[in-house]
């Protein structure tokens, strides 16, 4: 096998697109292997491929002298190119972010670099009026999918805006990251949510100097925070449908809407269209996925402290997901749908302790970090220049957008399903 596979293209445009693994993916001579790493090490995750040990050493060797490749988060992943008549690696790659790319290539040593990538960042400023869900507002503002999660990630646990109900308008500055001329992620900068009765709220990303974070270990790297420096935080179970209403909360007292008899409500249901992304509220096993009845298609995973979630009336699953599968905390498990005995769609989540079906909201385990004195002057310019940026988007009008207060909640609630029976 000849190694002009492996020579850069040409610059053209003052460009050099940079040469990846998964160039090979075409060549009939070459297996692409690809894996992520979940909860192993990167040897451990090699291990559970049919790499040979050999091999195997090879590829965790290869860049011992740039970085020692040992343990990463869930999210970082990999990609072998295997010689399909010798069985040796040709080629590797472990990616740590879009813009963090290990790469090795050589038929008989491996030899490996850090890929200088062309990177751009992109500014964007939007506004947002929601009068139906937040996805659709996000569809309409023009922004990428992935800011529904980054909004979440944002808000999640600053004051009651759990609930985004019509009449809610956001401001939003964000970054487009393209590499090598694609697009590759979206970041939020800062949200200033504006409720239309009641307080508003700004929250601000904030990345830690890496000299100064170990000086207070208990605080995160980076993260969102409010004017005041602060950031709440939970434990590990999280919302199974960003920023979704709840529409029917716990109730072991309930009148069933459907057979109008009282029936315990297990859980709560989460407003949302049909095809809507639902995802793990923390890691844990899955301990089945299939027709469950009057809970229609469901997911049922296991997780620590002997506590389970079920995802009821799933309109289908994600690809792939199975019994005995592990899943990460925000893992797609499947979308929102109408399956079971239900009378519109939606998510009914339910949380079991030992057996018995518990309140989710009861999983709510907060506090508040404050930001070192350290930090506070760095951080208030941040916000400062942040602050001029929300303050340059136009807020659109929420006249005419009915609102939904507890009252309209419960009288809305006639028409949702019962859950799990």
């Amino acid at each position: 096998m000849t190694f002009d596979r492996f020579r850069d293209l040409s610059r053209t445009a003052g460009l050099v697109p940079v040469w990846r693994v998964a160039a090979l993916e075409h060549d009939p001579g070459i297996e692409i292997i690809k894996g992520t790493l979940g909860k192993h090490s990167f040897a451990a995750a090699l291990a559970q491929t049919s790499l040979t040990k050999n091999e195997q050493r090879r590829i965790t060797h290869a860049t011992d002298d740039i970085r020692r490749i040992e343990r990463g988060v869930a999210k970082d992943s990999f990609v072998v190119a295997r010689d399909r008549a010798k069985g040796t690696v040709v080629a590797f790659e472990y990616v740590a972010s879009p813009t963090e790319i290990w790469q090795a290539k050589g038929e008989d040593v491996l030899t490996a670099k850090k890929l200088e990538l062309f990177v751009e960042k992109k500014r964007t400023q939007t506004a947002l009026l929601v009068t139906a869900d937040l996805a659709k507002a996000i569809a309409a503002a023009g922004l990428r999918d992935e800011a529904v999660e980054e909004i979440d990630d944002a808000l999640d646990g600053h004051g009651d805006v759990a609930v985004v109900k019509p009449g809610v308008r956001l401001r939003v500055i964000g970054e487009e990251e393209w590499v090598e001329g694609a697009f590759a992620r979206y970041h939020v900068e800062a949200v200033e949510y504006v409720p239309k009765t009641g307080d508003r709220l700004r929250v601000y990303y904030y990345e830690r100097d890496a000299s100064a974070a170990g000086n207070h270990r208990h605080m995160p790297r980076a993260g969102f925070y409010d004017a005041k420096g602060q950031q709440p935080f939970k434990g590990t179970f999280r919302s199974p449908v960003p920023l979704a209403r709840i529409t029917s909360r716990f109730n072991p007292k309930r009148m069933h809407p459907v057979l109008h008899v009282v029936m315990p409500h297990n859980g709560i249901d989460f407003g949302a269209t049909t095809g809507t992304p639902v995802y793990a509220a923390s890691a844990g096993t899955v301990h089945s996925a299939g027709d469950s009845g009057p809970c229609g298609n469901m997911v049922q995973i296991d997780h620590e402290k002997n506590l389970s979630t079920a995802y009821c009336h799933l309109s289908r699953f994600a690809p792939g997901i199975h019994a005995g599968q592990h899943i990460e905390a925000r893992q797609l498990v499947g979308y929102v749908g109408q399956t079971g005995r239900v009378t519109g769609p939606h998510l009914h989540f339910a949380v079991k302790r030992g057996g018995v079906f518990i309140d989710p909201m009861a999983l709510k385990m907060d506090g508040v970090r404050t930001l070192p004195p350290s930090d506070r002057d760095v951080f208030a310019k941040i916000r400062a220049d942040l602050d001029v940026a929300l303050e340059n988007v136009p807020l659109p009008s929420a006249d005419g957008v009915a609102t939904t207060d507890d009252k309209d909640d419960k009288d809305e609630n006639k028409d949702e399903p019962g859950g799990e029976e």
